[in-house]
């Protein structure tokens, strides 16, 4: 279950940069995308956002696949930045628990809960809103690749590839410091 943690209490989260532009889920530049922002506190990652009507589905509530989408995207964010390895889900289970409604101050964690081999981590991710309440989860398998091996699988370009680990994997000189709100 989600907890709140006092500033005293709670260790100090970190802003990653973005490593795409153009991505659906953390891409700033993407105006028709998500733009979630990532921050770590080295055992866990989250994103905070709030939900505008282009998010929407019936009515007044956010599109499951969108709140599907942010799960996905935060998972593997964590898996990269905690394992330093590149990914690629290999399955992923959602349960939503509560509706999402359009204007909702949403906060996205994820967390590795196991590391059973070096090429697979199992990962929870969660949208909490406002209060603390779940409104939905999900539980993933990630294979894990070195960067040879992504490489040769030739599924990003080698530029895309740097520019991921630089923003992501290289040293902290590449992250901001930031306290809580």
């Amino acid at each position: 279950m989600y907890e709140s943690h006092t500033e005293e209490t709670e260790p100090l989260w970190r802003f990653l940069k973005s490593a795409d532009e153009e991505c659906f889920g953390c891409g700033p530049g993407n105006n028709h995308g998500l733009q979630m922002r990532f921050e770590s506190n080295g055992s866990m990652l989250r994103s905070r956002l709030t939900m505008d009507k282009r998010f929407r589905g019936w009515s007044n509530l956010i599109h499951g696949g969108i709140l599907s989408t942010m799960l996905d995207e935060t998972m593997g964010w964590t898996v990269i930045i905690l394992t330093r390895r590149f990914m690629l889900t290999k399955t992923m289970t959602v349960s939503f628990h509560r509706p999402v409604r359009i204007g909702a101050k949403l906060t996205v964690t994820g967390y590795i809960r196991e590391q059973p081999t070096e090429r697979r981590a199992l990962v929870r991710a969660e949208i909490h809103d406002e209060h603390g309440e779940l409104c939905a989860a999900a539980d993933g398998e990630f294979a894990l690749f070195s960067k040879k091996q992504f490489l040769r699988m030739k599924i990003m370009s080698e530029e895309d590839i740097e520019a991921m680990e630089s923003a992501a994997i290289s040293g902290s000189d590449r992250i901001e410091t930031t306290e809580l709100n």
